[in-house]
């Protein structure tokens, strides 16, 4: 289960949108988070159930980070090249 603070970050990002009064980010996740999560997505043609799941924080914006994934390794070259 998320954070409180997750939570605020997932009810600010709905809030920018339009979709969550901002004094509504409280951090805690109630119906009036479930309805502007479901509204959200609905209007971005995702399954509107109201709950978090990954394909609705990558449409908020809010999706995994790869900044401190390495960088994809060259393929190797063949000997005498």
């Amino acid at each position: 289960s998320p954070t409180p603070d997750r939570y605020r970050e997932i009810q600010g990002a709905l809030a920018s949108k339009g979709y969550l009064k901002p004094e509504d980010a409280t951090g805690t996740w109630n119906q009036t988070s479930a309805d502007a999560m479901k509204k959200f997505q609905t209007e971005q043609n995702l399954d509107s159930t109201g709950k978090i799941n990954s394909l609705s924080l990558i449409a908020l914006g809010l999706g995994p980070h790869h900044d401190s994934a390495p960088p994809p390794k060259a393929p190797p070259q063949p000997p005498g090249q």
